[in-house]
């Protein structure tokens, strides 16, 4: 057996299903918002960002995957002039983009969940300071949503994420430190148990929440909004988001802001 496949068996939730996908990110969310509660830091406290909330959750699920670490890893680096060499290298606009996201999620995780990019260099002459790989990163998302915005030739959901992340990043990555201890027992849950027992977890917490199945129809609508911002989607998502906004007191999600362009959406500022 070579490498490749003992890592593929050794990591239960490999080949799950998009269902149990689904879930595992949907219990990603609900520790994000929690924990934002949690540590004074709620959802749409400097700015609408719920979706940020989803793209968290999105990011937290796939480095949990070892597909997603074999398609990075190729293009990380934490000096800034190989980053910029490769995308030099390149007139490949997507490629440009993944190259300034994938490093800026980087840092990201790595200096908020893991926090070991300092480790090894305490006495070497080129140490980098956790403020460098702030700007760095911040830098990066900047970076990639400009090419996202050039790829598109539109500013996109995605543009709008990534410039968020950008300009409140030490936010974000203190609200992923107060994350990383409840990731890291849904990590092992995944690693070190029998799959069904972890996704009985999951169901007991969304029946708890419940209204799992209508956070997924509102989830799936919300992302095909932010692709295409097609009107005829906007009921549905006003008529669910009050129907959550029910059996859950704690969602929160502004309509006006983020659908009918209420209180600046047209300025980028407040969007970004």
């Amino acid at each position: 057996m070579n490498e490749n496949q003992e890592k593929r068996e050794s990591c239960l939730y490999f080949d799950i299903s998009k269902q149990e996908r689904d879930s595992a990110i949907r219990y990603l969310l609900g520790i994000i918002i929690k924990c934002r509660t949690e540590s004074n830091f709620p959802s749409n406290y400097y700015t609408f960002d719920e979706d940020v909330n989803v793209y968290l959750a999105h990011l937290l699920f796939a480095i949990s995957l070892p597909e997603y670490h074999d398609m990075a890893e190729p293009y990380l680096s934490l000096d800034s002039s190989d980053i910029l060499n490769w995308v030099r290298s390149t007139e490949d606009r997507i490629l440009r983009y993944f190259i300034f996201k994938v490093n800026a999620d980087h840092i990201l995780i790595h200096t908020a969940v893991f926090n070991d990019l300092l480790e090894g260099r305490a006495n070497t002459l080129m140490k980098k300071s956790p403020k460098h790989f702030r700007e760095l990163a911040k830098l990066y998302y900047d970076q990639a949503a400009a090419y996202h915005k050039r790829i598109y030739r539109n500013k996109t959901g995605v543009v709008e994420v990534l410039q968020k992340i950008a300009n409140y990043f030490d936010a974000y990555q203190n609200l992923l430190k107060q994350v990383r201890r409840e990731y890291f027992d849904f990590v092992n849950s995944f690693r070190d148990q029998a799959f069904r027992q972890f996704m009985g977890e999951v169901k007991d917490y969304e029946l708890k929440i419940g209204h799992h199945s209508q956070m997924d129809l509102f989830l799936d609508l919300y992302a095909q909004w932010l692709e295409g911002r097609d009107p005829a989607l906007r009921d549905r998502i006003v008529r669910l988001a009050g129907e959550i906004k029910q059996k859950d007191p704690g969602f929160r999600f502004d309509a006006g802001r983020q659908l009918y362009g209420e209180e600046g959406w047209s300025d980028d500022r407040k969007c970004a």
